[in-house]
C-alpha cells in the first residue's frame, strides 16, 4: 500500500514541477518579446549621452516599459551600440515615434525619445530637454520607423 502511495506522490509531483517548468518557459518568452523596436537613419553625427552616434542606419530596442527604461541601439550589422537607461517620462505623448535632438556646444545631443506607440516621451537629457522649450530653439527630430520581428 505505500508503495502505491509513493509511486502517486511522485507522478503528482513530477506532474507539478512539469507544469510549473512549462509556465516559466512560457513567462520567460513573454518577457524576452522587445515591447519596442524601430529603425532610425542619421545624417549627422549626433551625440546620445557619452556615446557617438556616427551617420548611419540603427536599430532601437526598448525591452520593458516600466521604469527605469533601457533603449539599446544596434548599428546595421546588428552590434550593440550603446544602452541609454531613463526613469524619466516627461508624460508628453507624441503623435509618432521620434528621437528628439538639440545642439549644444556645437555637436548635436539626443535629449528625449518619443514613442507614440507606447504613449511616452522619454527624456535622457532632462536639462536640454528644459532649455530647449524654455529656449524655444528649434530642435531637430529623427523619426523612428515602428517595425515588428
Amino acid at each position: 500500500m505505500k508503495k502505491v502511495q509513493g509511486l502517486t506522490v511522485r507522478k503528482i509531483l513530477f506532474a507539478a514541477v512539469s507544469i510549473g517548468l512549462i509556465i516559466v518557459g512560457i513567462v520567460q518568452a513573454q518577457l524576452d518579446i522587445p515591447t519596442f523596436t524601430g529603425k532610425f537613419k542619421l545624417i549627422n553625427q549626433i551625440q546620445w549621452d557619452k556615446t557617438i552616434l556616427q551617420p548611419g542606419e540603427y536599430t532601437i530596442t526598448i525591452a520593458t516599459s516600466s521604469t527605469p527604461i533601457s533603449a539599446v541601439v544596434r548599428d546595421r550589422k546588428g552590434r550593440p551600440i550603446g544602452r541609454f537607461v531613463t526613469g524619466i517620462d516627461s508624460g508628453n505623448i507624441s503623435a509618432r515615434n521620434a528621437l528628439f535632438i538639440c545642439e549644444k556646444g556645437g555637436q548635436l545631443h539626443v535629449y528625449s525619445l518619443a514613442l507614440a506607440s507606447l504613449g511616452k516621451v522619454l527624456v535622457y537629457d532632462r536639462a536640454l530637454a528644459q532649455e530647449a522649450v524654455i529656449q524655444a530653439r528649434a530642435s531637430q527630430t529623427v523619426p523612428v520607423m515602428f517595425t515588428k520581428r
